[in-house]
């Protein structure tokens, strides 16, 4: 090719040179003239040289794209028009090589993605988490000035605390939970004055179940649940709360006239009785003689959770015990005189609780309500004939001008009771609600009454029993996180009983034998405080003063002292 080149160029300048002398004669420019046809002849030779270049370095070829291939038009001229694609034909070769090391790559990976989950879905999945608290108390006069239901940690301060270790196991649909509570149940019959929780300086004081939790469960379209667990009737803390030995069926139906249903049917294996009062006697003792006993009681709750709307709910339920035991076996002390031969054994204990549960809310509002009838039989000799009703409302301010968030509430609460005739004459019907089972996480409505006084926890007892009461709450956020609330409540019992004897036949009857009647139980105002301290540490705190009524009146005429209750304390949670 370079020869070709040289041969062009030759020619040209001999074509140039060799003219004939007559044309060179008749067509001689000017100097200028000439200098600028010399120079366009020049570049002339340069474009050729460039173009000659081009050939050598292409090898003599110039590769020309293909033309895409037009589609013929559709026949339909509605039709939606078709655009060709046009595919090289010579794709780039390292473009193509990499491509494939990247699909080669893709399904490596997911291959080895595929394996690791089916290898992780036959391991046996384990998660643990824990609660630790620790409280300061301080408490003044819970005893009332009257020393028949006096206590040791009536009038003194102490640190208790309590610890709580979770371990979840999973395997596919199966699933276990352990639950080590240490400080749960408590040493006597008052809560907050012997030993709520696990006190400090007496080791090992409170005599409590370690497990509260140990059970296997079965998830799919329903779930199954087998061993100690806690349950919860309708919205809790009326009929039965806490950790119970049972086997729960759920059953979602995803559809139904009321909206989305679930049916719950749970058989319970109650516990509760006493196996003797050697150790536990009147004012107090040693619960060992109740933690582990065969009770011979049985229990069944069928309920259906219905959900009409997103935020509404209502659950009507029944509980009903079946009682197998007979004299001889534990005492259930429902006269809580613990004293057997009273009320003894005879196999009548056989209450049946028909419930209605709803919950909701709407807009700024919500709402919880409990409507409660107790029937059946309390023992061989006498029913039930009882109801409860716990009802609250609250309306939220996000926006009322104030510093932070504000919530106004209002609770209503009341239970049936026997009239002083009826106590007296320990016969006809039993008007005083009773739950089946309440652990220390039941419902209260304030710190010292309902928590204290008249606890009704355990087994077969209510702080609603022959107690009427309305509360006014006001709640306040001032800060993200910081939650406090204030409360102001009327007492009344719901059948008038003699001055000084108590709302019931318990702990709490009083000492004084005066004949008029009263049903001032007092006034209590209390408040509450819950704040983060870190993460996962937050403090709280809890305060109540009690003003007593005439119902704790003494036996010299004069009106018991307030008593008042301070907890400061906090827990970490992991």
């Amino acid at each position: 090719m370079m020869k070709i080149y040289h041969g062009l160029a030759a020619l040209s300048l001999l074509s140039i040179t060799f003219l004939p002398a007559e044309a060179m004669a008749e067509a001689r420019p000017a100097p200028d003239e000439t200098r600028a046809y010399i120079q366009q002849l020049e570049k002339r030779v340069s474009d050729l040289e460039a173009v000659i270049g081009t050939l050598v370095g292409g090898k003599g070829k110039i590769v020309t794209p293909p033309k895409a291939v037009v589609p013929e038009v559709a026949a339909d001229e509605w039709g939606a028009p078709v655009v060709a694609l046009d595919t090289a034909a010579g794709r780039d070769e390292e473009a193509r090589r990499r491509l494939t090391e990247i699909e080669t790559w893709k399904r490596k990976t997911d291959a080895r993605a595929a394996k690791e989950a089916e290898e992780a879905a036959e391991k046996v999945k384990f998660d643990f988490s824990g609660k630790y608290k620790l409280r300061a108390n301080s408490r003044d006069n819970l005893n009332l000035n009257n020393p028949n239901q006096s206590w040791n940690f009536d009038n003194s301060s102490y640190f208790d605390q309590r610890f709580q270790l979770k371990i979840d196991a999973e395997y596919g649909a199966l699933s276990s939970v352990l639950v080590l509570d240490k400080g749960n149940f408590v040493f006597d019959w008052k809560e907050g004055s012997e030993g709520t929780l696990d006190r400090w300086s007496e080791f090992q004081t409170v005599t409590a179940a370690l497990v509260r939790e140990l059970y296997v469960q079965y998830t799919g379209n329903f779930v199954v649940k087998a061993g100690r667990h806690s349950l919860a009737v309708g919205n809790g803390g009326v009929v039965f709360e806490g950790p119970a030995d049972a086997l729960k069926l759920v059953y979602p139906f995803y559809w139904s006239p009321l909206g989305q249903a679930t049916l719950n049917a749970t058989y319970i294996a109650v516990n509760g009785g006493w196996r003797s009062y050697t150790d536990f006697t009147y004012p107090a003792g040693d619960r060992s003689a109740v933690l582990g006993m065969a009770n011979k009681l049985d229990g069944g709750l069928l309920s259906l959770d219905f959900k009409p709307g997103k935020n509404i709910s209502f659950e009507p339920y029944l509980l009903k015990v079946f009682d197998r035991g007979a004299q001889g076996d534990p005492d259930l002390n429902l006269d809580k005189d613990f004293n057997k031969d009273t009320v003894s054994r005879d196999g009548g204990f056989e209450p049946l609780w028909a419930g209605m549960a709803i919950s909701g809310k709407a807009g700024d509002y919500s709402f919880t309500g409990d409507l409660v009838y107790l029937t059946g039989s309390a023992t061989a000799t006498r029913d039930y004939n009882a109801y409860a009703v716990l009802m609250r409302g609250d309306y939220y301010l996000p926006s009322a001008g104030f510093p932070g968030n504000l919530s106004m509430g209002l609770e209503f609460g009341r239970g049936s009771g026997n009239s002083v005739e009826e106590k007296a004459d320990g016969a006809g019907d039993v008007n005083d609600f009773s739950a089946l089972f309440l652990c220390r996480e039941r419902r209260k409505f304030g710190n010292i009454f309902s928590q204290d006084l008249h606890a009704g926890y355990f087994f077969a007892d209510s702080n609603l029993a022959n107690v009427t009461f309305l509360r006014g709450i006001l709640g306040f956020e001032p800060v993200v996180g910081v939650k406090g609330e204030f409360s102001l409540a009327r007492l009344l019992t719901t059948e008038s009983v003699l001055q000084g004897r108590g709302p019931v036949r318990d702990w709490s009857r009083g000492e004084a034998s005066f004949t008029e009647l009263t049903r001032d139980i007092g006034w209590e105002l209390d408040f509450n405080l819950n704040f983060p301290i870190t993460k996962r540490l937050h403090g709280f705190l809890e305060s109540g003063y009690f003003i007593p009524g005439d119902v704790y009146r003494l036996p010299d005429g004069q009106k018991a002292d307030p008593a008042s209750s301070v907890v400061l304390g906090a827990e970490f949670v992991f």
